[in-house]
Protein backbone atom coordinates (compact mmCIF):
# COMPACT_ATOMS: atom_id res chain seq x y z
CA UNK A 1 0.00 0.00 0.00
CA UNK A 2 0.76 3.29 -0.67
CA UNK A 3 -0.57 6.46 0.93
CA UNK A 4 -1.00 9.82 0.12
CA UNK A 5 2.33 11.25 1.02
CA UNK A 6 4.07 7.93 -0.83
CA UNK A 7 4.63 6.31 2.26
CA UNK A 8 4.99 2.45 1.52
CA UNK A 9 2.89 0.20 3.86
CA UNK A 10 3.78 -3.14 3.92
CA UNK A 11 0.32 -4.69 5.14
CA UNK A 12 0.41 -8.37 5.22
CA UNK A 13 2.32 -11.60 3.75
CA UNK A 14 -0.59 -13.71 4.37
CA UNK A 15 1.75 -15.64 6.40
CA UNK A 16 0.13 -14.82 10.17
CA UNK A 17 -4.10 -14.51 11.09
CA UNK A 18 -5.33 -12.26 13.08
CA UNK A 19 -8.29 -14.71 14.19
CA UNK A 20 -5.60 -17.19 15.43
CA UNK A 21 -5.33 -17.83 18.84
CA UNK A 22 -2.17 -17.46 20.85
CA UNK A 23 -2.42 -21.20 21.80
CA UNK A 24 -2.49 -22.24 18.23
CA UNK A 25 0.33 -23.53 16.60
CA UNK A 26 1.87 -24.66 13.30
CA UNK A 27 2.10 -28.59 13.24
CA UNK A 28 5.37 -30.01 12.60
CA UNK A 29 5.87 -29.84 8.83
CA UNK A 30 2.92 -28.07 8.09
CA UNK A 31 3.99 -24.86 6.16
CA UNK A 32 2.38 -21.69 5.97
CA UNK A 33 1.75 -18.49 3.85
CA UNK A 34 0.87 -18.41 0.41
CA UNK A 35 2.82 -20.97 -1.74
CA UNK A 36 3.52 -18.67 -4.93
CA UNK A 37 5.30 -15.76 -2.64
CA UNK A 38 7.35 -18.74 0.05
CA UNK A 39 11.59 -18.57 -0.39
CA UNK A 40 12.99 -21.86 -1.49
CA UNK A 41 13.82 -22.87 1.98
CA UNK A 42 10.71 -21.93 3.28
CA UNK A 43 8.81 -24.55 0.56
CA UNK A 44 11.79 -26.97 1.68
CA UNK A 45 10.95 -26.45 5.75
CA UNK A 46 14.73 -25.52 6.16
CA UNK A 47 15.21 -22.50 8.51
CA UNK A 48 14.37 -19.12 7.58
CA UNK A 49 15.50 -15.38 8.35
CA UNK A 50 14.40 -11.99 6.84
CA UNK A 51 16.23 -12.87 3.23
CA UNK A 52 12.88 -15.25 3.24
CA UNK A 53 10.98 -11.58 2.88
CA UNK A 54 13.75 -10.55 0.67
CA UNK A 55 12.80 -13.52 -1.81
CA UNK A 56 9.04 -12.55 -1.26
CA UNK A 57 9.66 -8.67 -1.93
CA UNK A 58 11.78 -10.02 -4.76
CA UNK A 59 8.47 -11.96 -6.28
CA UNK A 60 6.75 -8.92 -5.85
CA UNK A 61 8.45 -6.48 -7.50
CA UNK A 62 8.57 -8.61 -10.61
CA UNK A 63 5.06 -9.27 -10.60
CA UNK A 64 4.11 -5.30 -9.99
CA UNK A 65 6.45 -5.28 -13.37
CA UNK A 66 5.36 -7.82 -15.58
CA UNK A 67 1.88 -7.95 -14.67
CA UNK A 68 1.40 -11.32 -13.68
CA UNK A 69 2.56 -14.41 -11.21
CA UNK A 70 6.33 -15.20 -11.31
CA UNK A 71 5.57 -18.31 -9.73
CA UNK A 72 2.66 -21.00 -10.49
CA UNK A 73 2.04 -24.32 -11.17
CA UNK A 74 -0.57 -27.15 -11.98
CA UNK A 75 -0.61 -28.04 -8.35
CA UNK A 76 1.00 -26.13 -4.99
CA UNK A 77 3.65 -28.97 -4.95
CA UNK A 78 4.56 -28.22 -8.73
CA UNK A 79 4.82 -24.11 -7.78
CA UNK A 80 7.10 -25.29 -4.84
CA UNK A 81 9.23 -27.23 -7.24
CA UNK A 82 9.51 -24.09 -9.61
CA UNK A 83 10.84 -21.85 -6.53
CA UNK A 84 13.39 -24.27 -4.76
CA UNK A 85 14.64 -25.07 -8.70
CA UNK A 86 14.52 -21.41 -9.10
CA UNK A 87 12.58 -22.49 -12.74
CA UNK A 88 11.03 -18.50 -13.12
CA UNK A 89 10.19 -16.72 -16.38
CA UNK A 90 12.21 -14.28 -17.85
CA UNK A 91 10.85 -10.68 -17.29
CA UNK A 92 12.82 -9.86 -19.92
CA UNK A 93 9.68 -11.73 -22.09
CA UNK A 94 6.65 -9.94 -20.53
CA UNK A 95 8.83 -6.33 -20.80
CA UNK A 96 11.71 -6.48 -22.56
CA UNK A 97 12.46 -2.81 -21.98
CA UNK A 98 13.08 -3.50 -18.14
CA UNK A 99 16.46 -1.57 -17.36
CA UNK A 100 19.30 -4.13 -16.49
CA UNK A 101 20.37 -2.64 -13.29
CA UNK A 102 16.72 -2.80 -12.45
CA UNK A 103 16.40 -6.61 -13.20
CA UNK A 104 19.67 -7.11 -12.13
CA UNK A 105 18.62 -5.61 -8.24
CA UNK A 106 15.33 -7.91 -8.97
CA UNK A 107 17.54 -11.68 -9.95
CA UNK A 108 19.42 -10.86 -7.00
CA UNK A 109 16.92 -10.88 -4.36
CA UNK A 110 14.86 -13.73 -6.71
CA UNK A 111 18.41 -16.07 -6.09
CA UNK A 112 17.71 -19.46 -4.69
CA UNK A 113 20.73 -19.61 -2.74
CA UNK A 114 19.60 -16.94 0.50
CA UNK A 115 23.30 -16.40 1.06
CA UNK A 116 23.50 -14.67 -2.58
CA UNK A 117 20.50 -12.18 -1.81
CA UNK A 118 19.99 -8.82 0.04
CA UNK A 119 21.35 -9.23 3.49
CA UNK A 120 18.63 -6.87 4.52
CA UNK A 121 15.26 -4.86 3.31
CA UNK A 122 17.48 -1.55 3.37
CA UNK A 123 20.73 -3.18 1.19
CA UNK A 124 17.74 -4.18 -1.57
CA UNK A 125 15.72 -0.41 -1.27
CA UNK A 126 19.36 1.46 -1.31
CA UNK A 127 20.13 -1.21 -4.65
CA UNK A 128 16.59 -0.32 -5.98
CA UNK A 129 17.66 3.50 -5.74
CA UNK A 130 20.82 3.13 -7.65
CA UNK A 131 19.36 0.70 -10.47
CA UNK A 132 17.03 3.52 -10.56
CA UNK A 133 18.99 6.52 -11.12
CA UNK A 134 21.55 4.56 -13.09
CA UNK A 135 18.89 3.75 -15.44
CA UNK A 136 17.72 7.07 -15.58
CA UNK A 137 14.15 6.96 -13.99
CA UNK A 138 13.09 9.74 -11.53
CA UNK A 139 12.14 8.39 -8.18
CA UNK A 140 11.48 11.41 -6.02
CA UNK A 141 9.04 11.20 -3.27
CA UNK A 142 6.97 14.25 -4.28
CA UNK A 143 6.12 13.29 -7.34
CA UNK A 144 5.26 9.93 -6.26
CA UNK A 145 2.84 11.72 -3.70
CA UNK A 146 1.35 13.96 -6.68
CA UNK A 147 0.43 10.84 -9.13
CA UNK A 148 -1.17 9.03 -5.85
CA UNK A 149 -3.25 11.93 -5.30
CA UNK A 150 -3.84 12.36 -9.24
CA UNK A 151 -4.74 8.72 -9.05
CA UNK A 152 -6.89 8.59 -6.06
CA UNK A 153 -8.62 12.11 -6.50
CA UNK A 154 -11.92 12.48 -5.16
CA UNK A 155 -11.91 9.25 -3.48
CA UNK A 156 -8.20 9.82 -1.24
CA UNK A 157 -9.96 13.18 -0.41
CA UNK A 158 -13.41 12.00 1.17
CA UNK A 159 -11.16 9.04 3.02
CA UNK A 160 -8.84 12.04 3.80
CA UNK A 161 -12.03 13.82 5.62
CA UNK A 162 -13.34 10.86 6.79
CA UNK A 163 -10.19 10.28 9.10
CA UNK A 164 -9.37 13.85 9.86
Amino acid sequence: MVDAQAHVKLLDFGIAKATELVAENTRTGMLKGKISYMSPEQALQDDIDRRSDIFALGIIAWELIAGRKLFSGKSELATMQNIVQGKKQNLLDFRPETPAPLLAVINKALAVDKNLRFETALQMRLAFIDAARESGLRIDQDRTSLLIKTLLGEKHRARQKAVD
